[in-house]
């Protein structure tokens, strides 16, 4: 049997519905290679994944750069569904290899280094692509196809949320994908374009309140990354553009006061047995308290306006699904950033490193999330 040419690092929650696209899309299965640090994690991914076939699996260090690159060999797409701060070592390990990229992103920093590969991206003939996913990623692709719609666009406006059906514990909040990337979303600036310039703007500002009818209202705010490209591929294209995630009421009073307590800081503390920064152990906490496993339901609106006042809309919401298990973050996440990778792999991305929403079809991600039965 040949070798898997798909390989996804990260089997967690987005790793394994991503491994769930491949193994179930209509025009597969496609063999993947799974991998993870985390025995665990593997063994738990194997048992969600194991009617499907076609995956092997691998535990795989990836700040181990030959264990990377062995498991890089025979590859033609990488996904990463690592934590973002390790993301550029697996880009530059398929730069080495010669093996195209995907990853989630999460973190606008990381996802310009990786951008700035394009030249030696271009040189090997691969593609990288970051920040897939849903926000960012799907939101990206559709926030463009709106504004491609305009002669002359003046706004765009993004409002998304990942949220427990029913509010839930002391932050009517749960967990639902990596909380370094959470934090990230939380405590980094977010970029947005105002008056046609880019500016920096704290997270957890700009506060309002989003309603969505049958679901509730929502208190929204600036947070970090879910800008991520757009802010490059659409100044001059468009006068203003925000983003802001949408929580349960309460939960932006909690992280002011987390915030403010300090414990969103980045510099580290001495101790006798070595030093920690409060954020790290904030981190840590919120992956061991934080309820999980809980029925959630993703909530996306995106709104364009320009052309003497006319108005472009889109509109989403998925829930849980309750026959495979799969969340509505998990499917909007890991199939969206799958899709991505399928472009990819059947060779419909040019090289180089690229912004998702210049490259990837509006049409091909709303054909690709129909097969699972997601429509936009």
């Amino acid at each position: 049997m040949n070798d898997p040419e798909i390989l996804i690092v990260g089997a967690g929650f987005m790793g394994r519905a991503a491994a769930y696209f491949f193994q179930n899309h209509p025009d597969g299965p496609y063999r993947l290679l799974l991998a993870d640090y985390d025995e665990a994690v593997l063994d738990s991914a194997q048992t969600f994944l194991a009617n499907g076939g076609q995956v092997d699996l691998m535990r795989l260090d990836v700040t181990r750069s030959n264990n990377l690159l062995r498991a890089l060999t025979h590859v033609k797409v990488c996904l990463s569904c690592v934590p973002h701060f390790l993301n550029v070592r697996v880009a530059k390990g398929c730069l080495q290899m010669g093996v195209s990229y995907v990853d989630l992103g999460m973190n606008p920093k990381v996802t310009d280094e990786i951008l700035a590969m394009d030249e030696a991206v271009q040189a090997r003939k691969i593609a990288f692509i970051p920040d897939t996913g849903f926000s960012p990623g799907l939101v990206n692709i559709l926030a463009y196809e709106l504004v491609r719609r305009f002669k002359d666009c003046d706004e765009l406006r993004l409002w998304a949320g990942g949220l427990p059906q029913v509010p839930t514990g002391g932050l009517n909040y749960t967990q639902f994908f990596s909380i370094h990337g959470l934090v990230s979303e939380y405590f980094e600036d977010a970029r947005e374009i105002r008056d046609g310039e880019v500016v920096t703007v704290p997270s957890l500002s700009d506060e309002e309140e989003v309603e969505f009818p049958g679901y509730g209202k929502f208190e929204a705010f600036v947070t970090s990354g879910g800008t991520s490209t757009l802010i490059q591929t659409l100044l001059g294209k468009v006068k203003r553009l925000s983003f802001k995630t949408m929580r349960y009421p309460g939960h932006l009073e909690a992280l002011h006061y987390l915030r403010d307590l300090g414990l969103a800081d980045s510099t580290p503390y001495q101790f006798s047995c070595g030093e920690i920064s409060p954020r790290r152990m904030l981190v840590r906490v919120l992956e061991t308290k934080l309820p999980k496993q809980v029925p959630d339901m993703v909530l996306l609106r995106a709104v364009a306006r320009g052309d003497g006042g006319r108005e472009e809309k889109g509109e989403l919401v998925v829930k849980q699904n309750p026959k495979t298990g799969l969340s509505a973050i998990e499917q909007l996440t890991g199939f969206s950033a799958a899709a991505v990778a399928l472009a990819v792999y059947l060779g419909k991305v040019p090289p180089g490193a690229h912004a998702q929403e210049t490259i990837i079809p509006f049409a091909w991600m709303c054909e690709q999330l129909k097969k699972f039965g997601i429509e936009l």
